[in-house]
């Protein structure tokens, strides 16, 4: 016969009985609206969901609470807001960090770019302090300033990440870098050794670099054989008074062979500078070389407009088809752009991830995308200044993988919200489209 038996909040509870070496464990019961009765486990859990700052305001629950309300927190970011939250009116911004260290002792990351102003003085002492409460310290991601150059001999072992150079004379700062592996820069002139003609920063995996032109090609080309194991470029902005500059610079390019993501944004401005021909080369010369590349980013703006339009920028992609392997794309052209544009990303059949802004395109240049991109997930259109109309959302409901929409638009829009419903339900696989204007966001989710 089934016994039924209640149920008993129980806790583990070891106790000396008298017998030496030897412990027992009985139950101990707990009310049922005591919060003792979980464990410190699902505590922790919990309380990993909360900010930082507001994991300071739950410690005077309960005993429970200030025993796991920290454990949780193996990285943390510091800024002067971060910091200016914290501070009250007894403690001092050292003594405020000092008291996060102590009682975040599982941290195993310190990102203190964000300490740009007020505190960037106190970031030696800082460091200290984590240093020596958090015995999991592994990385720290800084700035290189003045004062972060003084600690460079001691915490350069834990540097991974630099956001930026405040002041090139501190460059050398980062021979002690020995496994930094992300670094951004104004221009190779911050890591450049002008004493010994050579370049700080070997092995990296990510370099940003705001501005580049044909004056630092030979810096670029110093840069390429001391890093071949680089992953991820950004050009911000190039600008390059001729073509022969542009080729030199992507020659150096399709020398990393490790290649993964490249965002190559190129300014023209001159009626000598590269035209369409160039442009179309040089992406061929990465495609075919760089044979890892699986995200690009390619942004081509001008300083010389024609009636809104660049005559100099491209008019066709023909190079797209030597990157098959892409699966992200982010393409934004001021020129004018063919209906025909995008045709060459019918080689691109891993496509899953495509972003546009296109100067004057109609909803053509998307028909048939189906076709050339049946992997496609996410879409985003920005700046589309013409009418958004059924036409355009019908080539878009062919897309048979689509998960995401986004449109950015300036145009007027002439659908109703029932027509973004029924392009939800007419899409298998689309979940939320996001529609922006001047006038603010719809969302239209499933």
């Amino acid at each position: 016969m089934a016994q039924q038996m209640k149920r008993k909040k129980t806790s583990l509870e070891t106790t000396d009985d008298g017998n030496e070496g030897e412990d027992t464990q009985q139950p101990k019961i707990y009310a049922k609206n005591s919060l003792d009765r979980f464990g410190d486990d699902l505590y922790e859990v919990l309380l990993s969901h909360l900010l930082l700052e507001d994991r300071f305001r739950c410690e005077c629950v309960s005993k429970q609470f200030q025993r796991t309300v920290f454990g949780s927190v193996v990285d943390i970011t510091l800024s002067d807001d971060f910091i200016q939250k914290l501070l009250n009116a007894k403690r001092s911004d050292v003594q405020m960090l000092a008291t996060i260290a102590i009682k975040c002792v599982n941290i195993e990351c310190i990102d203190c770019r964000g300490i740009r102003i007020i505190y960037d003085e106190h970031i030696p002492e800082v460091l200290n302090t984590f240093r020596d409460n958090c015995r999991h310290l592994r990385e720290i991601y800084c700035d290189l300033t003045p004062n972060n150059a003084q600690t460079m001999p001691s915490f350069g072992p834990l540097v991974t990440r630099i956001g930026g150079i405040n002041c090139y004379e501190d460059s050398e700062a980062l021979t002690h870098c020995h496994r930094l592996s992300q670094l951004s820069i104004k221009s190779f002139h911050d890591i450049t050794d002008y004493t010994n003609d050579t370049l700080f920063g070997n092995n990296l995996y990510k370099l940003v670099l705001r501005s580049h032109s044909g004056l630092f090609n030979r810096r670029l080309s110093a840069f390429v054989p001391q890093n071949q194991s680089l992953q991820s470029l950004v050009l911000i902005s190039s600008y390059f008074e001729d073509s022969v500059a542009l080729t030199e610079m992507c020659v150096q390019l399709s020398r990393l062979p490790q290649l993964r993501e490249l965002t190559l944004g190129l300014v023209s401005g001159l009626p000598n500078g590269p035209n369409s021909l160039v442009v179309n080369q040089c992406l061929r010369t990465i495609g075919v070389n760089c044979k890892q590349l699986q995200r690009l980013s390619v942004k081509l703006n001008s300083r010389l407009i024609e009636n809104g339009v660049d005559p100099l920028l491209p008019t066709s992609l023909d190079s797209f088809r030597f990157y098959s392997r892409l699966k992200r794309l982010d393409l934004r052209l001021s020129a004018a752009v063919d209906d025909r544009l995008l045709d060459p990303l019918r080689h691109c059949k891993r496509l899953t991830h495509l972003e546009l802004c296109l100067l004057q395109m109609t909803a053509n240049v998307l028909k048939d995308m189906h076709i050339k991109c049946p992997r496609l997930q996410y879409l985003v259109i920005h700046g589309f200044h013409n009418t958004i109309d059924t036409e355009f959302l019908s080539h878009i409901s062919r897309l048979p993988a689509l998960q995401m929409l986004v449109i950015e638009y300036n145009g007027i829009d002439r659908l109703s919200d029932n027509d973004f419903w029924d392009q939800l339900r007419k899409s298998p696989k689309l979940k939320d489209i996001e529609m922006r204007s001047r006038n603010g966001s719809k969302f239209y989710s499933k």
